[in-house]
């Protein structure tokens, strides 16, 4: 048993490892794409469809509602191109198990940033009775007022790093970003969008 365990570790943590690479490049490019072009006019109709419903029917103080009301203006079908462009690639370019893998975890990962950004905007949500949702929520509501903040959906550590967090208790805590221009971009980006309030 022991010699069939050691010869499985290595295939055992390159299937890890694949898990855990293709959850973050999702995680990552969901907060990017939420900035980049749900947030920005260089979205097009993802940017407007974003603004006009999203953060139309969820703004300031109503922040939650019975049911989720997103299904006009949904921009989720949209983000099934790059995951089915990426897909494409890793099937000729990965192993058969890992591209399962791989497959395997990004539609577990696109299903849970859906559910969960549904989930932040129901009220008596089935996740309220769980701290940690109770959390994210709050980071997400802040988002809502604070529309140039906390992007993420999930990970919400990215957001630190890209300089774009916003504590609900404290305000904006201090960032590690990737250089001043991204820090200054965003600082214009934060003072164009509270000006529009």
């Amino acid at each position: 048993m022991y010699q069939v365990l050691v010869r499985l570790l290595p295939e055992l943590s390159l299937i890890f490892l694949t898990a855990i690479a293709t959850h973050l490049t999702m995680s990552v490019a969901q907060t990017l794409m939420h900035c980049h072009l749900g947030h920005r006019p260089l979205g097009g109709k993802l940017y407007r469809d974003h603004i006009n419903f999203h953060h139309t029917y969820y703004a300031k103080d109503h922040l939650v509602s019975a049911v989720y009301r997103g299904e006009e203006g949904n921009n989720t079908p949209f983000f099934f191109i790059p995951v089915f462009m990426v897909g494409s690639v890793s099937f000729f370019l990965l192993p058969l198990d890992l591209f399962v893998v791989q497959a395997l975890v990004c539609a577990a990962s696109f299903y849970a940033h859906v559910l969960f950004y549904k989930e932040y905007h129901v009220d008596g949500s089935w996740l309220e009775r769980f701290a940690w949702f109770r959390h994210m929520r709050r980071l997400h509501f802040e988002h809502h007022r604070h529309a140039g903040t906390n992007f993420a959906v999930i990970d919400f550590y990215w957001d630190p790093l890209f300089g774009t967090y916003r504590s609900p208790d404290f305000g904006v805590a201090p960032q590690a970003t990737f250089g001043n221009s991204i820090k200054s971009y965003l600082s214009k980006e934060r003072k164009r969008t509270d000006g529009r309030k």
